[in-house]
């Protein structure tokens, strides 16, 4: 499996273990706030359910099997993929709307998780499509 493939699945796991039992009420809100806001902190999260951020981390590994920054992380740089692959916009740009602080860090985070820089990927990408176009 592509270090690509393996990135994205590690999110539609955690919200497959969720799926699988009864989630925490809280957990649930939790999932659809960062879906809604990719760049919520972790912090608002907790305050947004009246938990610790200790506590909410703490209960979102157990029901998720994934650690709560992990996660955040992941859905970012999802949210970036899906940016870079669907706009023009500049990676410093993308990297702030996703809810990084600083752009280098976003780059060296986006090619850790998927062996690429935002522009190489972003090049790929349209090269991918350009080419099931011809044929």
């Amino acid at each position: 499996m592509s270090r690509e493939a393996t990135f994205f699945s590690r999110r539609e796991a955690a919200i497959a273990n969720l799926q699988a039992r009864p989630a925490d009420p809280r957990i649930q809100k939790v999932l659809q706030a960062v879906e809604a806001e990719p760049s919520c902190e972790a912090q608002a999260l907790a305050h947004l359910v009246n938990l610790s951020s200790s506590r909410l981390s703490h209960l979102f590994k157990a029901a998720t099997g994934v650690s709560l920054q992990s996660f955040l992380s992941d859905v970012r740089l999802q949210k970036a993929a899906e940016l870079l692959q669907s706009t023009d916009m500049p990676v410093k740009e993308i990297s702030y709307q996703v809810g990084y602080r600083h752009a280098p860090s976003f780059v060296r985070a986006f090619r850790g998780k998927l062996g690429a820089s935002p522009n190489d990927y972003r090049n790929r990408q349209r090269n991918l499509l350009s080419d099931s176009e011809f044929r």
